[in-house]
């Protein structure tokens, strides 16, 4: 248990570069070893290997794993790719931390959920926002049932992007990431409605009604406008005890009482609790992993809780007649 943890990274582009890199790099994993990157772009490995101290570099992913003996791996390839690499890399006996999207299809999802159970390796993808500041703090109000109640509605929007190349890409890799917060406060869906509003072939608006297993409901608005922007993210739980949680933003929380609230938002002072990696959840998720492995405890989220997202987000798409067409859009939004 005092060895360091042997981590390596497969995929240096410009997701990694501004958020996998910068949080590996703090005090926060002063018990891991940033042992080898991997990238078909030897010079795009190099310049980050360099930049933030990791020891080896490697073009073919297959040569690292069987080269380092790691503890595990985060792969950041993109949700086209990620089923041709990660069965592999699981086969060869190393947990992953994945980037999301999984997949752009159910076919990929479950390609990799098999493995995973082959395998007998942790999946954890990297929905950060359960690990954000923010939802941390709510997901601790409402978790006090005695003091909050139990959830009986859930009401929330996550504003889409008009530069996503179709009406599903913008769900898939941006609005999952809402998808696996509803489920996380409300727990397993029951059932699901939804309706869209199409402008044109790649744009327009999407309600979803949802029914909890608990029998709470809850009421979504996607699409493809309004965000970003400071309130393009927005969740509110309410509880039988005249409480609600809100979330504005993933930065401002406010407990509600029936004549009150308290809201918390991050200090100025930039300390490390208050860096925007921390806040937005990428530190806390990589280290959630990281004692997952090493401590051989289930992540959060498990790699069926998120098959089960993806298999309602192709439901929400179905019901209201978008098709699941994919397309790919760099990161540099």
């Amino acid at each position: 248990m005092g060895e360091p943890f042997r981590l390596g990274v497969i995929g240096c582009g410009i997701f990694a570069e501004a958020n996998i890199f910068p949080s590996l790099s703090t005090h926060f994993f002063d018990d891991v070893q940033r042992v080898a990157v991997c990238d078909l772009r030897l010079k795009r490995a190099e310049r980050l290997a360099s930049k933030y101290g990791w020891k080896n570099i490697y073009t073919d992913f297959q040569e690292m794993i069987g080269q380092e003996n790691l503890n595990g791996c985060v792969i950041c390839l993109g949700s086209k790719i990620h089923p041709l690499v990660v069965p592999k890399v699981l086969r060869m006996g190393v947990p992953v931390f994945l980037e999301k999207a999984i997949a752009i299809d159910l076919e990929g999802t479950y390609q990799i959920a098999e493995a995973a159970k082959e395998s007998g390796c942790i999946v954890q993808v990297d929905h950060q926002k359960r690990h954000s500041s923010a939802y941390k703090l709510a997901k601790k109000h409402v978790e006090n049932v005695e003091n909050f109640g139990n959830i009986v509605q859930i009401e929330t929007k996550q504003h889409g992007f008009p530069v996503f190349p179709t009406f599903f890409t913008c769900m898939l890799e941006w609005q999952s990431h809402n998808l696996d917060l509803i489920q996380y406060f409300g727990g397993p869906i029951q059932k699901i409605e939804s309706w869209s509003h199409r402008i044109n072939e790649r744009h327009g608006a999407l309600t979803i009604m949802v029914g909890f297993n608990s029998g709470a409901l809850g009421i979504v608005g996607w699409g493809t406008f309004g965000g970003p922007g400071q309130f393009s993210e927005r969740m509110e739980i309410l509880g039988d005890q005249g409480k609600s949680v809100i979330v504005n933003n993933a930065r401002e929380v406010t407990l509600c009482n029936v004549e009150t609230g308290e809201t918390w938002a991050p200090d100025w002072n930039p300390i490390s609790p208050n860096q925007s990696h921390v806040l937005n959840g990428y530190i806390g998720g990589l280290r959630h992993f990281i004692d997952c492995v090493k401590f051989g405890k289930k992540p959060n989220p498990s790699i069926e809780e998120e098959v089960e997202t993806m298999e309602w987000m192709f439901t929400i798409a179905k019901k209201a007649g978008i098709p699941t067409d994919w397309e790919f859009i760099s990161s540099a939004l």
